[in-house]
């Protein structure tokens, strides 16, 4: 539990709210949650009300809360430039299906590799099987059994695999996180589901990569969402693009993978991260990264996540 620093020459309320705002950055107060009242977080934190209360008029001068009589004080709403819906739209899918397109070409690829299992399959990211640490797992579930509880566990995800992640987050991609702003996801389509139904609504515009992984974009569209392309050049997207695009349709989210693109394999040049958050950042437009390759460079070290900028 985070208590604030008395021996610290930052004074107690400033702590206070850079804490708070830490954990709504970090999504653990989501837009639209409830706050705990001036009262209850006085008590946990062990100050007077006062400093809660300054705290929280800091947090309200910024634009980050707001309160109101007798609802207390809650996270704006339309933090991220969105009101989130609380419920899936089912409708849609009932409709049309999350994968609309049956694609002959993905087809073809995955009877040629059952034929010839000599072919090397680029198409699921997956590692060789002489490269993937069998023997390593079943050592350490040999000399380490668990035996705690093997059903239903945690929404969020097991708790020991989220703090586990909180420690690698922070030394391999430089990435502040807690185990509460984690949500485990089984592969990157399921998180896809869950911000393409919760986070945006049926006609809303989202920009993508151009190539890109074909496998998402069924989901986009069975969502609903309106899909204009950003070109990827051997430097990655050009950030110019995503003005246009605003001007244009009024992007409400971009989906990038700038670390050995899929299926491009280019790296985003550093110079267009700094400069695509800058302008989704003057804009309010949030970037979904997808980066599940980082971590297979054989000799360069890539660069850090664009969430780490």
């Amino acid at each position: 539990m985070w208590k604030p620093d008395r021996q610290s020459k930052k004074p107690l309320y400033q702590q206070i709210a850079e804490y708070v705002e830490r954990r709504i950055r970090l999504g653990e107060y989501p837009p639209g949650s409830k706050l705990p009242s001036e009262r209850k977080l006085a008590d946990e934190l062990h100050v007077n009300r006062s400093t809660v209360m300054q705290a929280y008029e800091e947090l309200r001068a910024v634009g980050l809360i707001e309160s109101s009589v007798g609802f207390g004080t809650k996270v704006i709403g339309d933090k991220w430039g969105y009101q989130p819906r609380h419920a899936p739209n089912w409708r849609i899918y009932e409709e049309s299906g999350p994968f609309l397109p049956n694609v002959p070409f993905i087809r073809r690829v995955r009877e040629e590799i059952r034929k010839n299992p000599t072919i090397i399959d680029f198409a699921s990211g997956e590692l060789s099987n002489d490269l993937f640490p069998n023997y390593f797992f079943k050592k350490v579930w040999h000399e380490n059994p668990y035996e705690g509880h093997l059903g239903y566990d945690d929404p969020q995800g097991f708790m020991e695999l989220r703090e586990t992640l909180v420690d690698f987050l922070q030394k391999h991609h430089r990435i502040h996180a807690t185990a509460s702003s984690i949500l485990i996801t089984s592969g990157s389509q399921q998180s896809l589901f869950l911000i393409t139904q919760c986070l945006l609504s049926p006609g809303d515009a989202v920009a993508i990569e151009d190539p890109s992984y074909c496998y998402s974009l069924p989901m986009f569209q069975s969502a609903g969402l309106r899909i204009f392309p950003l070109p990827v050049s051997s430097s990655g997207i050009n950030p110019d693009d995503i003005l246009t695009l605003h001007r244009q349709h009024r992007i409400k989210m971009i989906f990038l993978n700038p670390n050995y693109q899929n299926p491009t394999g280019t790296v985003l040049e550093t110079n267009r991260r700094d400069k695509i958050l800058e302008i989704t950042a003057e804009l309010g437009i949030p970037i979904v990264e997808d980066d599940p390759f980082s971590l297979t460079a054989f000799k360069e070290s890539p660069p850090g996540a664009v969430k780490s900028l």
